[in-house]
């Protein structure tokens, strides 16, 4: 049986909970596309998107495992972020949290489209779920499903 998993939104005191893990999942692959990682652009940055983009939560047994942000517009979906936490990944919880939102786009008859840095691994995971390249601009790749 999969584990259950909750969405919800943020609490206002995960604030610095988003930054750290949003730090973790994207800083290595952040520096070698643009250089030196400035902590503090990056907070605000974080801190105005935890502010103003629709983030849910991903819980397990209560506890965070995880985010995502997905902007549904009107001819398509957009999979902004899909961030595990590090004791979480290598499990096959990105592929599920993906899967999930394909499914849920193929259901309302839209696709997903998706930019992905050149330098991160998931641009296999979405390969391998059947997104296709659709444009190259370095240091990011344009994907787009089905």
């Amino acid at each position: 049986m999969a584990d259950s998993l909750a969405f919800r939104a943020p609490r206002p005191d995960e604030r610095a909970w988003f930054f750290a893990t949003r730090r973790e999942a994207f800083r290595t692959y952040a520096e070698q596309a643009f250089g030196p990682w400035d902590d503090d652009r990056q907070r605000a940055s974080a801190s105005k998107d935890f502010d103003e983009q629709p983030i849910k939560i991903v819980e397990r047994d209560g506890e965070p495992i995880g985010y995502q942000i997905i902007l549904e517009h009107a001819d398509h979906w957009f999979l902004d972020e899909i961030v595990v936490v590090a004791v979480a990944r290598n499990r096959g919880l990105g592929t599920r949290l993906v899967s999930e939102v394909m499914e849920s786009a193929r259901s309302a008859g839209l696709p997903v489209r998706l930019s992905c840095l050149d330098v991160n691994p998931a641009l296999r995971l979405y390969g391998r779920l059947g997104f296709r390249i659709t444009r190259r601009e370095p240091p990011r790749t344009k994907m787009e499903w089905p």
